[in-house]
This record gives C-alpha cells, sequence and structure tokens, in this order.
C-alpha cells in the first residue's frame, strides 16, 4: 500500500513561495490514499482551503505496511488513539530514522521530501485523528510561529530545503476530549464540516497553548545531538518495558548525564522519565487486556509490575477502573483514557 502527500496550488503547481512571505492561501494538501485496500482507507475530510483532517477509525485484523512518500510538506498534528505505529523516515540522502508511536502520543511533523514506511501492527481496532496544513494557511492562523518551527527554511523554494521536524510528547485529557468529540460527531453535510473545521481548529490551539507555556519556561534550546541522544533513550524505556534501564543507567547509555536527560525528556515529551514509562505501561496493559487472554498477573510482569497489587493500584489510579472491570466491559472505545 502507497499514501502519498503534497502541497500544491489550486491550479496544481507546487508551492515556491517564502515561508515567512505573503503568500497564495488556496495551497492545498493533496494526500493520496488511492492505492489503499478499500476497507482500509481513511475518511480525508477538506475543511477548510489548505486544510485537511484524515480520521482512521476500522477493525485491523493483520499488520499494515504503507509505504508513503512526502514532496512539499504540510505540517501534520497526528494522534494515536489505539495500536503501536512504527514510522521509518528517510529525508533525502540521510540516513532513515525509526520512530515509534504508542495510544496517547501525539506528534507534530514536517517532513519534506521525505520517504519511508508506517507499520500498525495488529489488535483490536484501528484509530487515529491527523491534520494536516499548507504553510501559507497555518502562517494565516497563527501568524507568531513556535520556537520549534521557527528553522523552516524562508527561502525562496525552502520547503525542499528545510530541515524535518518531529516532535512527539503525550497528549492529556483536554486534547483526548475533543479528539473523542471528532470521532463521535453527530451531524452531517455542512454542519458536519462546520463541527469538524472548529474541533481541528480547537487541536491545534491547544497545542499552540501547550507550546507557549513550554517555551516561556524552558531553558536554552537542546543541541541537536542531544536530542538524538534523549530520543535514544526514550525508545529504549519503550523496547523494555518489562525491565527498564534505571535513569543513571540510561544516561550512561546514550551518553548524557542524569539531569540533562531528565530535563530533555521534560522539554521533549512534556514529562519526566518515570511518568513517561507509567504512561506506555499502563497503555500497552490496557491492549493487552483488550486483546489478549492473558491472566492479570502475566499482564503485571509484562509491563514491569512485581506483583498484580501494585499494577491494579497504579492501573485504577490512572485510567478510574480496575483492570477487571475494563476487560469485563470488552474496551470500548479508544486505547488510550487519561
Amino acid at each position: 500500500m502507497r499514501r502519498r502527500i503534497d502541497v500544491k496550488l489550486s491550479g496544481g503547481g507546487p508551492i515556491l513561495s517564502d515561508f515567512g512571505k505573503r503568500v497564495d492561501p488556496t495551497a492545498e494538501v493533496d494526500i493520496d490514499d488511492s492505492d489503499f485496500h478499500p476497507t482500509l482507507s481513511c475518511e480525508n475530510i477538506r475543511i477548510r482551503p489548505g486544510v485537511r483532517l484524515m480520521v482512521a477509525n476500522h477493525t485491523l485484523k493483520r499488520r499494515l505496511h504503507i509505504d508513503y512518500e512526502i514532496d512539499q510538506a504540510p505540517i501534520s498534528f497526528s494522534y494515536t488513539l489505539s495500536e503501536r505505529i512504527r514510522c521509518t523516515m528517510r529525508h533525502g540522502l540521510q540516513s532513515p530514522k525509526v520512530e515509534e508511536r504508542i495510544p496517547g502520543d501525539g506528534v507534530l511533523a514536517y517532513l519534506p521530501q521525505t520517504k519511508g514506511a508506517i507499520d500498525i501492527f495488529p489488535g483490536r481496532r484501528l484509530v487515529g485523528i491527523s491534520l494536516h496544513f499548507s504553510v501559507p494557511a497555518f502562517k494565516i492562523l497563527f501568524p507568531s510561529l513556535p520556537q520549534c518551527l521557527l528553522q523552516l527554511d524562508t527561502k525562496p523554494g525552502g520547503a525542499s530545503k528545510s530541515k524535518p521536524i518531529f516532535l512527539k510528547s503525550r497528549f492529556g485529557t483536554e486534547t483526548f476530549q475533543v479528539l473523542k468529540q471528532i470521532l463521535q460527531c453527530p451531524y452531517k453535510g455542512d454542519i458536519r464540516r462546520l463541527f469538524l473545521e472548529a474541533k481541528a481548529l480547537e487541536l491545534v490551539a491547544l497545542k499552540m497553548a501547550e507550546w507557549g507555556h513550554r517555551e516561556a519556561a524552558a531553558p536554552p534550546a537542546l543541541m541537536h545531538r542531544d536530542i538524538d541522544r534523549i530520543q535514544e533513550a526514550y525508545h529504549l524505556l519503550l523496547a523494555r518495558l518489562d525491565q527498564p534501564p534505571s535513569l543513571i543507567d540510561l544516561s550512561r547509555t546514550v551518553g548524557l548525564n542524569r539531569n540533562k536527560l531528565n530535563r530533555g525528556f521534560k522539554i521533549l515529551y512534556g514529562d519526566t522519565a518515570f511518568n513517561l514509562l507509567r504512561h506506555a505501561r499502563l497503555s500497552k496493559a490496557r491492549s493487552l487486556l483488550c486483546d489478549s487472554d492473558l491472566s492479570l498477573s502475566e499482564i503485571a510482569f509484562a509491563v514491569g509490575y512485581n506483583s498484580q497489587a501494585n499494577f491494579t493500584t497504579a492501573f485504577r489510579k490512572h485510567y478510574g477502573k480496575t483492570p477487571k472491570t475494563i476487560r469485563r466491559v470488552k474496551c470500548d472505545g479508544p486505547a488510550f483514557i487519561s
């Protein structure tokens, strides 16, 4: 299966305008999923000029592999509500990078001239929402860019030369409620489009407000090599949920001191290493409750808890329900509930 993503002028030509100057707001995001199997295609909604909303909500019984290619890139916001997703990215001639997302992860991405693959691992149901803005449309809505987007090239033709951006963080209850409203939209026709437009802009407004708070309180920006090491540490945590390394061991493995590593987690992912680990463990545990026949004690040990009692206490505190209750109601709804 293949997905092609591009941003074009309404007449069909590519964007050549400067990012920071007045440009044609009719630049449209073009996402072509025509190669998808009809039962797996996402709902692709144009909610206003230069803005598209993609909604995936369907049963997934086997591993799904999607090759993708991006020419002129949109600014994309993606929200993972169920299943584990692995994204491989190759920007130009650079070495490929691999990122993994779990339920509750949100991503800001700007990936010009990028090819890669998305692997979605089988489970009960695939649920996710993404927003894609042409750069001109985003600038009209948000003239004051956050620090994380200032690296976008402002030279003519810069879209193909800009450095890629891929920032991942956990989203909270307020964002989850908006995502849920999009999935459960009760309207049709023009009223539905207007409702979805309002909710899409609300999602981005929440993220922009989050960035504003972080940037106001944040220490000096991280060096690029430090960002790579922090991302490596995050992947090591996700890969070893059953026996995670200590923060000291993790800092030694990636070559950062403990304080810088923990500060980097807060800047890149919005939380401490301990809290990120706890969220990832409980999210995986909920998926296992829904999609496996493992006993509660087996699930507890699989995600790193030394007793079923400790696991049950942590799970109830996080989700407001016991593991037995979640399993009994057959895990209705997306896998992430904050």
